[in-house]
């Protein structure tokens, strides 16, 4: 080869042991991280959507009272609900749509004989909803055996159930930060110790511990950037898999993915800039991490 053309080889070959070993345990890292955003994303996105929806609706019930005609007392409290303010909209529900309420706990036997409650589904005008303490008051008093539910506690539940996941998805996105930091500190260490004849050599001829700092630091930016990119691809494959391979239903681990990837609500761009901020994560972990790790070592080395 024309020694005027050849090129200079880097200080850490890409085949050195700790590189490998960086570049596998932090593609697993930001496969585990784009998958904890994800269903950070998700269940944000359900409760928001479910919440709206118990904002929207009030449910009136009329226990079965023997020797009272639930028809009548159901045509009552259906004309008393038509007729208040900030309600848009009143279905009652007929018993087997009741009743099929109760089957994903009871079954589909011996429910006939059940005092299945009437159930009145009541929609409601969210930006002028009516007076739901004098409703259930009237309600109580001209309808026997009614009572209002406004799935205030649900609304309750939903939030301190998705409060709770949220604060684990970050929990476990921190701890997956300090463990890229911990192997990428180690890998840094392995690599100069691995290498330390070439640095010695550089020193002789004059080169500085930040120039060397640098171009060992250029080998951590590239591994980190190819795992973070490695790990997004595997994140986005494994919801494409759960979204082709899930069953049925409305609100499943199929139905959750594919809305992830392709139908987002409109916040398509919103959810990939999110998913992709990962790779540029693990880079500047990578190359902040390994600079500071070098920089000291090389310093307090002789």
């Amino acid at each position: 080869m024309d020694e005027r053309t050849a090129k200079p080889g880097h200080i850490i070959p890409s085949g050195v042991a700790s590189l490998r070993t960086m570049a596998v345990t932090m593609t697993v890292m930001c496969y585990l991280a784009c998958l904890a955003i994800g269903a950070l994303i998700l269940i944000n996105r359900a409760v928001s959507d479910w919440t709206q929806g118990i904002s929207r609706e009030v449910t009136v019930q009329l226990r079965q009272i023997s020797a009272l005609n639930s028809d009548q007392e159901t045509a009552k409290a259906v004309a008393l609900l038509e007729a208040t303010p900030g309600v848009t909209a009143v279905e009652p529900l007929e018993r087997d749509a009741s009743l099929k309420l109760l089957e994903p706990w009871l079954g589909q036997t011996n429910l006939d004989d059940l005092p299945v409650p009437r159930l009145i589904r009541v929609t409601v005008n969210e930006a002028n909803p009516p007076d739901f303490a004098a409703l259930e008051k009237v309600l109580a008093e001209q309808v026997q055996g009614a009572s209002l539910d406004t799935h205030k506690r649900w609304a309750a539940e939903l939030a301190r159930m998705a409060n709770n996941l949220s604060l684990l998805s970050w929990w476990i996105l921190f701890l997956i930060s300090g463990s890229a930091v911990a192997m990428v500190i180690f890998a840094s260490r392995a690599a100069l110790d691995a290498n330390h004849e070439i640095v010695e050599v550089l020193r002789l001829v004059g080169a500085k511990n930040s120039f060397i700092a640098a171009q060992i630091g250029r080998r951590f930016l590239l591994t980190g950037l190819l795992a973070g990119s490695a790990g997004v691809a595997l994140a986005a494959l494994t919801f494409l898999i759960l979204a082709s391979v899930g069953g049925a239903g409305p609100s499943n681990a199929a139905t959750a993915s594919y809305s992830l990837l392709f139908a987002p609500h409109g916040n398509l761009w919103e959810t990939a800039f999110i998913i992709m901020s990962v790779p540029v994560v693990a880079t500047v972990i990578a190359l902040v991490t390994a600079h500071m790790t070098l920089t000291h070592m090389l310093r307090a080395a002789p």
